[in-house]
């Protein structure tokens, strides 16, 4: 049998078999930025500033369950950004409050700003708020400071925006914020095998494009 039409065959099965595994995807839930594309998702914050992690209030206005995903990101025009922080579906018609790590330390959270799904974190972030316990406050917190890291780089200001939110609601000090700041570099180094100098360039070299790696495949057989 020719090669190429072996290649071909192979294609097609795989992605037959991704479009079903999407088909059934949906069943349990519309994917959050697909769902707030439709005109049926509402997002809002709710905690204030300096609250780790963050929580928004999630309001489904359609007909089909929504799924949030963790990593998925959620930017706001008048707060800032955030970063989903578990996984929830959230029922036809009804709303749900769900976790969020900040993505912006220069901003702070207002209460009441509404936000629109933009996506997916990189895949570092994503791995530490994978390994993460929202509901432990201290290990939260490490985490927080170590999405800042990747997100902001390891020059971030904590004399503005959220840091001084965080140490006004947690009732600590920078002293003990630039503790967890060194701390928190010193665990991102463990986990991906880089040295502190690295992490700037760390995160925006640790992306995902299925896109590019099917585009890929398939431009490697055009000839």
């Amino acid at each position: 049998m020719n090669i190429r039409l072996i290649i071909i065959i192979f294609l097609i099965i795989v992605f037959a078999a991704g479009t079903g595994a999407e088909s059934y995807s949906q069943l349990s839930g519309v994917p959050l930025t697909k769902a707030y594309n439709g005109g049926h998702v509402v997002i809002i914050q709710i905690t204030n500033a300096g609250t780790v992690p963050h929580q928004v209030l999630v309001n489904n206005t359609g007909i089909k369950p929504v799924k949030l995903s963790m990593g998925d990101v959620l930017n706001s025009n008048t707060s800032q950004n955030l970063v989903v922080a578990e996984n929830v579906t959230v029922n036809a018609n009804s709303s749900s409050d769900v976790d969020a790590y900040c993505l912006e330390p220069a901003k702070q959270a207002v209460p009441g700003a509404t936000f629109n799904s933009v996506g997916t974190a990189s895949n570092a972030i994503k791995e530490i708020i994978y390994s993460s316990n929202p509901n432990n406050l201290q290990n939260a917190t490490s985490t927080q400071l170590q999405i800042w890291l990747l997100s902001s780089g390891t020059k971030f200001s904590i004399y503005t925006g959220e840091p001084v939110a965080l140490i006004d609601e947690q009732g600590t000090s920078y002293t003990t914020l630039r503790k967890g700041i060194k701390y928190a570099k010193t665990l991102i180094s463990l986990r991906f095998n880089i040295t502190t100098d690295q992490i700037n360039s760390y995160n925006q070299n640790s992306t995902s494009d299925n896109g590019n790696l099917w585009n890929n495949i398939v431009n490697s057989f055009k000839s």
